[in-house]
């Protein structure tokens, strides 16, 4: 290997990642110069003291600018995602199997993926305490590629006025569009946080929510956009609003947050100061379902987005959830935030959130989320 393809492997800062503690944690085995040699014998970069690993079981190198991997005629096998190889490219999130030890390779990327902290020091290194089997989670792969080339869609939900159903705003709920992942943003964070990228794709959601908007050149009224809450107290949610506010200048945002952010009061409080100079407002997510309200008084949002079990179903409830739902409503009027009514699914439901001094709702009555083209052909109902 040349000097230069050399000192490239060590930029790119590749490992290979092994699940430690019942699967809780990371070992990290960084690969910092190729080739990288994998077997059962001691002096090779990474040992394996197991009868089913061979002794010179593979190694990881360079050809051109592509990091490969070599079976070295091991009697189980080397896989890269489940298949049986010879030789083959590799890419960031690929799941590798020596025999029956599971691997991912991963890389230092900008967002800080891999933190130094947690990355093992170069040399030999024996691993003689792996759990099976291991099972990373699926399409990791696929998520660095979703992430590095923008491959999500925003879909715009309707919030409405109570009474009256008019279309106040509009909460921007993400979709991947990578043709190998779910679509389902609940399912892309699930594996973005093996990869410890959930807050890039947070960011990516929102920005290309208001890449579309800007560039359609639609009027609609302001958006509630949301956060990932690995992105509370990092400079990068700062720069990544700051970023937006450049996309749309002219914008109406609401950046929403989850509830148990409030245990972090400071940090909520600088983020709201911050979102005041670039001309946002805060709301406050599922709540009710935690244990936040006396810090309400310290950082008090402009909205504040009831969970769906504090309505769902309220006509059913028992007296103890009304009043409760009541406590909840004096507690958001004490701190001058508007209350919304999420998951409202029917006319008795609307009626009862009226009632309760809801002033905004939203749910599958009044708009199910649809992608931009789409809301002109929709009346606001579902």
């Amino acid at each position: 290997m040349s000097e230069a393809q050399s000192g490239e492997t060590r930029a790119v800062r590749w490992c290979l990642e092994s699940l430690v503690d019942g699967g809780k944690s990371l070992q990290r085995v960084p690969i910092v110069n190729v080739p990288f040699r994998i077997g059962r014998v001691v002096g090779l970069d990474l040992t394996l003291p197991f009868q089913s690993v061979s002794k010179r079981h593979a190694e990881i190198y360079c050809e051109g600018e592509e990091l490969m991997l070599r079976d070295l005629d091991s009697t189980n096998g080397t896989f890269v995602n489940r298949k049986r190889v010879k030789g083959t490219p590799l890419h960031e999130g690929d799941i590798l199997h020596f025999a029956e030890f599971e691997f991912r390779l991963g890389r230092q990327s900008s967002e800080g993926g891999i933190g130094d902290e947690a990355t093992l020091e170069r040399g030999t290194l024996a691993l003689g305490r792996l759990e099976l089997p291991q099972h990373f989670v699926s399409g990791t792969r696929q998520l660095a590629e979703l992430l590095e080339r923008g491959l999500t869609a925003p879909l715009f939900q309707p919030i409405v006025t109570l009474p009256g159903g008019a279309v106040e705003a509009y909460e921007v709920l993400g979709r991947g569009t990578h043709p190998e992942l779910p679509s389902s943003p609940k399912e892309l964070f699930r594996i973005a946080e093996t990869l410890d990228r959930a807050a890039e794709l947070s960011r990516l959601f929102r920005r290309r929510a208001v890449e579309v908007l800007t560039a359609s050149g639609a009027n609609l009224p302001f958006l509630f956009l949301n956060t990932h809450p690995s992105e509370l107290g990092k400079p990068e949610l700062l720069e990544s609003l700051r970023a937006l506010r450049r996309i749309g200048p002219d914008l109406d945002l609401v950046i929403e947050i989850h509830e148990g952010a409030l245990a972090e009061t400071q940090v909520i409080a600088e983020l709201k100061r911050d979102l005041d100079g670039l001309s946002m407002r805060l709301a406050l997510d599922d709540f009710g379902i935690g244990e936040r309200i006396l810090q309400l008084a310290e950082v008090p949002p402009h909205y504040l987005k009831f969970d769906i079990s504090m309505v769902k179903d309220i006509v059913k409830a028992p007296p103890s959830k009304r009043r409760l739902l009541a406590m909840l409503m004096a507690a958001a009027r004490e701190v001058s935030a508007v209350p919304i009514a999420e998951g409202i699914e029917n006319e008795t439901e609307a009626s009862v959130c009226t009632s309760a001094g809801f002033t905004l709702a939203q749910g599958y009555l009044f708009g199910r989320p649809l992608p931009l083209a789409d809301l002109k052909k929709n009346d606001g109902r579902g």
